[in-house]
């Protein structure tokens, strides 16, 4: 077997072990946010590093495909070691209470704007292509009706005060969120959908769903994923409820295989030109970075983190507002692409050791891999320390499925900036700072952390 082939079993058996491992301890938590993240790490690094070999090596050389899999691979080792060292827990203990009270009115109130906000900006209650930078603004925010179905269905589930119209209501919300998204074409949103709404059913009862759900659940995630992609640009459809439900009765379950990178497409009507080069996937984006930087083109120096604070300044206030490494993204593209690229060109994702290998190299992946399993674990953690709160119950629903999203973009915050910092964190902040103020203190100190059942 070739070096590069051997790496990157290496890799996959160090990630299928830990699983197998977990698993037999029976103290596997779906809900934790490793299992995301080397989900997608998995489908990057392993699957597509093994079924996009041959083009690799014609496309980039076999010393780069060699330097490029041993990467990913002593990468996702100083993840893991960082992820279990105990120094997040020490951190996570420190941080402020979650609140202990919670308001099934408050959620009745809040969850119906919620959703109608969530339609609008999906498209369903105003559609237009030429608006307004005003009401452009306020259609940024679809993932406020997937919260409202979060809180609905972890308050019914309390099992102190359990109700059920609540609960129906959450599920049904949730699922319409999926099968918008899936309608709209696109997979994140979809799986996101999912996700969530996993979390929230079992969350309150603080249970782990078993084996057959959790097998479940990827299927389904899967089976969004690939819905959402075969409809979303497909002419063989008419962009409408009917036209969906006609694609969904003819769809083609090996698609799912096809997106999973586990079979070849031999539809030549589903691919673009650029497809049967791999560059434009997040495996073929990483090699392409390795290839292009810094030789051909200059790192960017960590400037896209810069959007943590940039983004959520509206174009309002400041219309030449920059998207920082940009740039030096599109630069790498230009330079290194098999493809005539311009300064129009976007998407596609390059993954996190992609990103990481623009921000800096061998270095950078090395903060950027130790930042992420920190900040994975912190979270995790003081999700334990409370997970008895319906606060943190929800917060974490909305929270978890970020790990996969981290992997497979072209940012490692890509999240933050375009979902999560303005969408999920000023609601979920503001009911922190309510129930803190008009709440009780919790019964119990924190000191501990709460197993799921």
């Amino acid at each position: 077997m070739p070096p590069d082939m051997q790496v990157t079993c290496v890799t996959g058996g160090l990630i299928a072990g830990l699983v197998l491992w977990r698993a037999i301890r029976r103290d596997f938590d779906p809900f934790a946010p490793v299992w995301l993240f080397l989900a997608g790490y998995f489908q990057v690094y392993v699957i597509q590093a093994w079924m996009y070999r041959e083009y690799a090596i014609r496309a980039r050389g076999a010393e780069l495909v060699l330097q490029a899999n041993i990467r990913a691979l002593w990468a996702i080792v100083l993840f893991l070691v960082v992820y279990h060292l105990g120094i997040a827990r020490r951190i996570a203990a420190r941080l402020p209470k979650a609140p202990q009270a919670w308001s099934a009115s408050l959620v009745g109130l809040l969850a119906p704007p919620m959703i109608l906000w969530g339609l609008a900006c999906a498209g369903l209650v105003l559609r237009s292509d030429d608006v307004a930078q005003e009401e452009n603004l306020l259609r940024q925010f679809p993932i406020l009706m997937l919260a409202a179905g979060v809180m609905l269905t972890v308050t019914g589930r309390r099992p102190d005060a359990p109700r059920p119209m609540y609960t129906l209501a959450g599920v049904l919300v949730c699922l319409a969120y999926a099968f918008i998204w899936m309608f709209n074409g696109r997979r994140s949103h979809a799986v996101i959908g999912i996700l969530t709404g996993v979390a929230a059913w079992y969350l309150p009862r603080l249970r782990r769903p078993r084996l057959p759900i959790m097998v479940l659940t990827a299927i389904a995630c899967a089976a969004v994923v690939s819905l959402a992609l075969g409809f979303r640009n497909n002419p063989r459809y008419e962009r409408s409820a009917s036209g969906f439900l006609q694609y969904l009765s003819e769809f083609d379950p090996s698609r799912i295989l096809v997106n999973l990178n586990l079979k070849d497409d031999s539809d030549p009507t589903a691919s673009l030109p650029e497809q049967p080069s791999k560059e434009t996937e997040e495996y073929g984006g990483f090699l392409l970075m390795m290839h292009t930087v810094p030789e051909l083109s200059d790192y960017d120096y960590g400037a896209n983190y810069l959007r943590v604070f940039s983004t959520f300044i509206p174009r309002l206030v400041w219309p030449d507002k920059p998207i920082y490494g940009r740039e030096a993204w599109i630069n790498a593209w230009i330079a290194g692409s098999e493809f005539r690229r311009d300064e129009s060109f976007t998407g596609p994702a390059i993954s996190i050791l992609g990103a990481a290998q623009l921000n800096g190299g061998a270095l950078a992946t090395v903060i950027v891999m130790t930042l992420a399993a920190l900040g994975l674990r912190i979270a995790y953690d003081y999700f334990r320390y409370h997970a008895d709160a319906p606060w943190a119950q929800v917060w974490w629903s909305l929270t978890y499925y970020n790990a996969w999203l981290m992997t497979v973009n072209d940012d490692p915050l890509v999240w933050f900036y375009y979902i999560y910092g303005h969408t999920t964190l000023p609601p979920m902040a503001a009911l922190w700072i309510w129930f803190r103020l008009a709440g009780p203190e919790r019964s119990h100190s924190g000191s501990h952390q709460v197993a799921l059942a």
